[in-house]
């Protein structure tokens, strides 16, 4: 009974070994292009619409902002557009911010929106650091995938004291089914 019961048991353990196996076949590509968010200059592309007391002006605690911005091929504003950023952030006090956004990758020829969605919590607009959030989900072409994605700031100008900024990111989606 106890050679029967072990049999089992090592069984048991090869399909879970087998199953883990399986599940490295989850086959991943990244996806990298540039944002560039400008906030509280002149033609921006992001927009404070809400923030405490009905204050417009400046980056605060409690403040919904939206962007509506291309996406590039490079770091460079004026290279090869490879479709838009929208979506929002939502301050918590400047230390971090919650993002939820869309990307739209506008591929040659497809007449379908092929986007990822982005929910995550980053630092500051300020910050330089690496951030990593969570790619929820894809349609069209990308549609089913999921992943990360690493987000670094390449370039950074910052205008007076109430948050005005030109940011340049580099984003870089892991992702797969």
């Amino acid at each position: 009974m106890a050679k029967a019961a072990m049999l089992l048991m090592a069984v048991g353990v090869l399909l879970i070994c087998c199953n883990i196996g399986g599940a490295s076949a989850f086959k991943t590509h990244n996806v990298t292009f540039f944002v560039h968010d400008s906030i509280l200059v002149p033609n921006a592309t992001v927009t404070i619409v809400a923030g405490p007391g009905g204050d417009l002006t400046k980056l605060h605690k409690g403040a919904i902002l939206v962007t509506d911005t291309f996406i590039t091929k490079t770091a460079d504003p004026n290279s090869a557009p490879l479709g838009k950023f929208e979506g929002q952030y939502i301050l918590d006090g400047g230390i971090k911010y919650r993002i939820e956004a869309i990307i739209i990758i506008d591929l040659p020829g497809d007449l379908v929106e092929t986007t990822y969605e982005v929910l995550g919590q980053r630092t500051s607009f300020n910050s330089t650091n690496d951030r990593a959030l969570a790619v929820v989900a894809g349609t069209g072409f990308f549609e089913g995938q999921t992943g990360y994605a690493i987000v670094h700031t390449v370039a950074q100008k910052l205008f007076g004291t109430n948050g005005a900024q030109i940011n340049t990111q580099e984003w870089t989606l892991v992702v797969g089914k």
